[in-house]
């Protein structure tokens, strides 16, 4: 079993000003910095055997400084985890973009599935590198709430800064333990590893859930209502409560 540690890189300028980053290679500001230096404060500690980031610059950055903090290799950068392409959105402010084009059908703006896809794809291929071991993948909002969420089969809240997510994956059967720093427990087996995609994410995740169902069916990791734009408006307080 190779167990994935995802961890969503540090506040950025985009962030703060609630615009759409997606894609564009922004980097940490100086709160961003200080969350990758705190992210694993408050969780169990796990001998992580390797990081590996996107290649854009806020994911390397925040990667680099837990590596350096908790004395973890560096694996490199994997282009498969880099943000979703918003298209015509990147840069633009969210609530202005998102009244123009309804349900995030922005001009340009790469299929949901397929982010999801290259996701998994990227995720198998670290298991084939790493066989058995516990790998750190520093990356992006859009793309770990698409994992996620195509695993445990129900939307999710926007997934705040420098938080932690855990993936197991043994032979076809993938397990999601936690979710944003919240234990979970949800598992399920494809039918094999030929089978794409794996998970389906349907269009109306494009934007973090907003509603909520009842307490008792959902993981706790769900029930805290999302910001409207897990890459966009971001929380400074990323504890218990979720994001704001």
């Amino acid at each position: 079993m190779t167990l994935f540690g995802l961890v969503r890189h540090g506040q950025t300028d985009y962030n703060l000003q609630n615009l759409f980053q997606g894609s564009s290679d922004i980097p940490l500001n100086d709160t961003g910095i200080a969350q990758a230096h705190a992210a694993f404060d408050e969780l169990p500690a796990v001998d992580w055997d390797v990081i590996v980031t996107s290649p854009l610059k806020r994911a390397e950055h925040t990667g680099r400084i837990i590596g350096e903090d908790h004395a973890i290799p560096f694996g490199g950068t994997e282009p498969r985890f880099v943000e979703i392409d918003w298209g015509a959105a990147e840069g633009n402010p969210v609530q202005e973009m998102e009244e123009r084009y309804p349900d995030r059908s922005f001009p340009g703006r790469e299929d949901h599935q397929a982010v999801a896809d290259r996701g998994y794809d990227g995720l198998e291929a670290l298991e084939e590198r790493y066989p058995g071991k516990k790998v750190l993948v520093v990356a992006h909002g859009t793309l770990i709430r698409f994992i996620l969420s195509g695993i445990i089969e129900q939307p999710l809240p926007s997934i705040p800064n420098a938080t932690l997510s855990l993936v197991e994956l043994e032979k076809t059967t993938w397990r999601v333990t936690m979710i944003a720093g919240q234990y979970v427990d949800h598992s399920v087996k494809v039918a094999g590893r030929e089978q794409n995609p794996r998970f389906f994410v349907e269009k109306g995740q494009l934007a973090p859930a907003q509603l909520v169902t009842s307490a008792a069916a959902e993981p706790d990791a769900v029930k805290a209502a999302g910001s409207p734009a897990e890459d966009a408006a971001v929380p400074t307080d990323t504890s218990e409560g979720g994001p704001r």
